[in-house]
């Protein structure tokens, strides 16, 4: 029955036209933290850093505080390579990774002592003086940028302290905290389980998952399962260092006999050296490649293959026990390469990352270029995840033949910008009738197929010199 009207009226009507939004997606790193330094209860927790201050307040700041990794990755997002946002999963756990240690007839220089001892907590600190072994009350603690515990006493007419002391110890940090779990009586995440939490905390995808310092067989395999398919819903790829210890002519092999051979995975050969120090390849190559997607508006089609990496090369571990530095030529650098093996090379442009190929690429393994080309595998992964986040809000609706138009229609000119822009070969989507059945539209399900072609990166350029007899009538032109 219609409703008696007089006048003028007007509704809102759904458009058929929508945008599609970007989704941000940070680095996260799975590591220790000096949180003696920032906030000690944040462990096992997915924690957003988009500042210093950021940095300062949970994990102690940004500088590279010996032993930590995630001061680590801290220091080369904010110092090295100026990429934010980065997530940090801090497992090392104060009530269980530490050490007790006591000091006695340390000397006292003008009110202040420095205690040599990285992730002093200070909770911990009980402060006597050494000649009556009366307890001081009335200090206060500070850190210097190294790390290192600053003891202030409130007088000064006191020469020497003991002290007793728990200190934070990363080599407690276990494979099986990295790998994590579900606590059967909280139901709370720890480890790479915490991953779960990301989206729903922060709406992020994570571009990468590394774990820098912790890759034994297992915490690899765990990770690439964890980190490819977040939630069962969100696609992600991970980047792994090889051991330290690996040397040149042992890298080949250990890849295949340890059987670390994924298309969701990048493979890191060589400590990177900056600053006299060396840090984990795997640090420096997701911040170079966060920061090549920065230029790139977030959209991760380009390689950060024979970019700058900013380091001054890389080293391995000797059986002597002490780092080697390594110096490549293309042909040794190529043949990691062609064993699906990235790692650094010193060019006439830099001292740059070389590798476009995920781990699956080798002799013999295989040449999907989806699953083998870097840049590829993430647009895939990029593409999927946008599109998953934009219509979740289409689930549920009255599947019309028009929304499913409309559905093809949004996404179609969101590829064809892509494609403008240089970031696509090109990309459609088609609604197939022999993929979408009458038993499954009865069940709810429907379904878009996708065709994309990703940009290959120009690897091989080759130039053809030829003489051309034909140039040499220019001795009769005169």
């Amino acid at each position: 029955m219609s409703t008696f009207k007089h006048g003028t009226y007007s509704k809102e009507q759904e458009s058929k036209i929508k945008g599609i939004l970007s989704v941000k997606q940070p680095v996260v790193v799975i590591g220790t933290a000096p949180i003696n330094m920032g906030d000690i209860t944040c462990v096992n927790k997915a924690q957003l850093i988009n500042t210093e201050t950021d940095a300062q307040t949970y994990f102690g700041g940004t500088n590279n505080i010996e032993g930590f990794t995630i001061s680590e990755a801290l220091y080369t997002a904010f110092k090295i390579f100026g990429v934010t946002p980065v997530i940090c999963i801090n497992v090392l756990d104060p009530n269980i990774h530490k050490t007790a240690h006591t000091e006695e007839a340390v000397a006292v220089v003008e009110k202040r002592v420095t205690l040599e001892k990285i992730g002093i907590i200070p909770d911990t600190i009980v402060l006597k003086r050494n000649d009556t072994s009366v307890e001081i009350t009335d200090a206060s603690y500070t850190f210097d940028a190294e790390g290192k515990c600053i003891v202030v006493l409130a007088t000064s007419d006191i020469a020497k302290v003991d002290i007793e002391y728990d200190f934070l110890d990363p080599s407690k940090v276990k494979d099986s905290d990295i790998i994590g779990s579900i606590d059967p009586v909280t139901l709370k995440p720890k480890g790479m389980e915490c991953l779960k939490e990301i989206f729903s905390r922060y709406s992020m995808i994570p571009s990468y998952v590394i774990t820098p310092g912790y890759n034994s067989n297992e915490v690899r395999t765990i990770l690439d399962t964890k980190a490819q398919l977040i939630n069962n819903k969100w696609g992600s790829m991970s980047i792994v260092d090889m051991p330290e210890t690996t040397a040149y002519g042992e890298a080949i092999e250990f890849k295949k006999s340890n059987n670390w051979i994924d298309e969701d995975q990048i493979l890191c050969y060589g400590k990177v050296r900056f600053g006299g120090k060396l840090f984990y390849q795997s640090i420096f190559a997701a911040f170079l490649s966060a920061s090549v997607d920065a230029g790139n508006d977030g959209v991760p089609y380009e390689s950060p293959s024979n970019k700058n990496i900013k380091g001054n090369g890389i080293s391995y571990k000797a059986a002597s026990g002490k780092y080697e530095e390594l110096d490549f030529t293309e042909d040794e650098a190529n043949l990691l390469n062609e064993n699906g093996i990235c790692t650094v090379l010193s060019r006439p442009n830099g001292i740059v990352f070389w590798g476009n190929m995920t781990s699956i690429f080798q002799p013999g393994g295989s040449t999907d270029p989806k699953d083998m080309w870097i840049p590829v595998k993430r647009m895939f992964k990029y593409i999927a995840n946008t599109i998953k986040m934009n219509y979740d809000n289409e689930v549920d609706k009255p599947m019309t033949p028009s929304r499913i138009a409309n559905i093809k229609m949004n996404i179609n000119t969101w590829l064809n910008s892509m494609t403008k822009e240089g970031k696509l070969l090109g990309g459609r989507v088609e609604f197939l009738a022999d993929e979408n059945s009458a038993n499954d539209m009865i069940l709810g399900n429907f379904k878009w197929h996708i065709y994309l072609g990703g940009v290959i990166p120009g690897q091989a350029l080759e130039f053809i010199l030829e003489y051309d007899g034909a140039y040499l009538s220019e001795y009769f032109a005169a």
